[in-house]
């Protein structure tokens, strides 16, 4: 049996005006504010924290792949992205956050553990023979 027109109308506008409420709602609830970051010193803190196996980190890429630059990077690259999501769980931290703590403090210039700036170059793609 169908619907009298005007009870089809009523529907519509019923549904009409609950879409426009809902909408409503989402447009003035605003999304939560991210917090804000750590002081300085904070961020330096954990910077030097997270740093502090880079050199072993290399020493061990470099004897790994004592004759190809790029996998002495490569290895480097896997080494430090281990201890660092390490360092990240006991901290409570999500990986990319402490990795952003990093990047932060190498574009700001702060020194590795030797007291150093630490080596941010690359070296151009040369891949090894696969056999």
């Amino acid at each position: 049996m169908a619907m009298p027109a005007r009870q089809t109308r009523l529907s519509q506008l019923g549904l009409a005006a609950i879409l426009a409420l809902v909408l409503g709602i989402a447009a003035f609830n605003p999304a939560p504010a991210r917090p804000a970051p750590p002081a300085e010193p904070a961020l330096r803190s954990l910077f030097d924290e997270a740093v502090r196996g880079e050199l072993n980190d290399r020493d061990e890429a470099l004897d790994d792949w004592a004759h190809h630059r790029w996998s002495q990077l490569d290895a480097f690259g896997a080494l430090e992205n281990a201890r660092l999501s390490r360092l990240a769980a006991d901290k409570g931290l999500a990986p990319q956050d402490l990795f952003m703590v990093v990047d932060h403090g190498l574009r700001a210039g702060w020194p590795g553990p030797d007291g150093k700036p630490l080596d941010v170059k690359t070296v151009p793609l040369k891949p090894r023979a696969m056999d």
